[in-house]
């Protein structure tokens, strides 16, 4: 007989990275997070997380890009549009049939869907990545090195990729899109000089390009040699034309697209052969989304960053159709009491019913900070 949910905890956090993160648009240094345990009778329970900036810079605006309220703004949300939609509902009932209001959302609602998948793992007493693909054949997918580093020094990008090649990674990414070339053409030759000529590099302009100066740029940066594996989010997320003619000009596969939370958003792209590869964003449900695109397309998978690296499940149950995923070493896995395995260039599935996600009681009451979050600055007028 199915469990049912019956209580709840909510918390809110303020979750370091452990340094400046960011891109040509960007950069900030922790995320507030919303932390939610779903009850049940038998005694599991269900963690889901969401999250937001805390504080920052931005050059563009974004729905997302806002201060996270404080924590009993937060359960009053929750308490009022949601518990009732999950209170005394059985796990059953939710696998089989989700309420309308738990799809889309914000923090609080990604919070309670991760929540529900750990508890309909947990039920079946399994991985969620097994629970997700059950003939359990793959148990880990290769990891590429994500420095998130555009805001840092050449000396700390410098370290940053030292760490991912010494840890066994055969690929890297390298954030780009500097109003100046010249400062691209140098980040580059630093990284390359750093992890040698064997090692995959990609670069993510992050929508900083038009098509014209996207394959200005990667035509320069090939002539110095530089040898790149793809280019990540070279255009704006709307413009499907130019990533067509930008995927066709080059000899590097354009991926796409961070900036696109709904799958069906992608099809456009697809039909105009825009993007060699897909991204795909934490949730699970985007996931199972975007593997039927890989395989009604034929376009292989990468998977992003995701808080404790959350993606790993759904990469391992769509194995057969992911080509990597990302690492940056955040210091937001210092929160669940178990982290996810990253050894000799690969992300290991885990092994603990559930999601294994569950935070360090101790870590947690660190975390803890119920006021609202600082908001991020947007400046409006350096828009591109």
């Amino acid at each position: 007989m199915s469990t049912v949910i019956e209580s709840f905890e909510l918390w809110k956090l303020r979750v370091p990275m452990g340094r400046v993160i960011g891109d040509c648009g960007c950069h900030y240094d922790a995320a507030a997070v919303v932390a939610l345990a779903l009850k049940t009778r038998d005694g599991h329970v269900g963690w889901g997380f969401g999250e937001t900036p805390w504080g920052g810079r931005f050059v563009r605006g974004a729905d997302w890009i806002k201060p996270m309220p404080p924590q009993a703004e937060l359960a009053a949300y929750f308490e009022a549009r949601l518990w009732p939609e999950v209170r005394g509902r059985s796990i059953e009932s939710l696998k089989e049939q989700r309420p309308k209001c738990l799809e889309g959302g914000e923090y609080v609602e990604h919070a309670v869907r991760m929540a529900i998948w750990d508890l309909i793992a947990l039920e079946a007493n399994v991985p969620l990545h097994k629970y997700l693909r059950a003939d359990g054949s793959v148990d880990r997918i290769r990891a590429y090195g994500s420095g998130l580093e555009f805001n840092s020094t050449d000396e700390q990008a410098i370290e940053r990729h030292r760490k991912f090649v010494n840890s066994g990674m055969r690929a890297v990414k390298v954030k780009v899109g500097h109003p100046d070339i010249e400062w691209d053409v140098r980040r580059l030759r630093t990284v390359r000089g750093v992890i040698g000529k064997d090692v995959e590099m990609a670069i993510d302009a992050n929508e900083a390009w038009t098509s014209d100066e996207a394959i200005r740029r990667i035509e320069r940066f090939q002539k110095e040699g530089l040898n790149l594996s793809y280019i990540e989010d070279a255009l704006p997320r709307t413009d499907v034309e130019g990533a067509a003619r930008l995927n066709h000009a080059i000899d590097i596969d354009l991926v796409g697209h961070d900036y696109i939370s709904n799958p069906e958003n992608l099809r456009p792209f697809l039909d105009r052969g825009a993007f060699g590869r897909i991204r795909v964003g934490p949730e699970v449900e985007q996931a199972q989304a975007c593997a039927k695109l890989s395989t009604e397309y034929n376009v292989p998978l990468i998977f992003g960053n995701s808080l404790f690296e959350f993606g790993i499940h759904a990469a391992i149950a769509f194995a057969d159709r992911v080509d990597r995923i990302e690492f940056s070493g955040l210091q937001w896995n210092d929160l669940p009491a178990h982290r996810v395995v990253v050894r000799d260039g690969f992300e290991y599935a885990p092994t603990r019913a559930g999601h294994g996600f569950a935070p360090d009681p101790e870590q947690l009451a660190r975390m803890n900070h119920p006021g609202p979050s600082e908001a991020p600055s947007v400046e409006k007028a350096n828009a591109r």
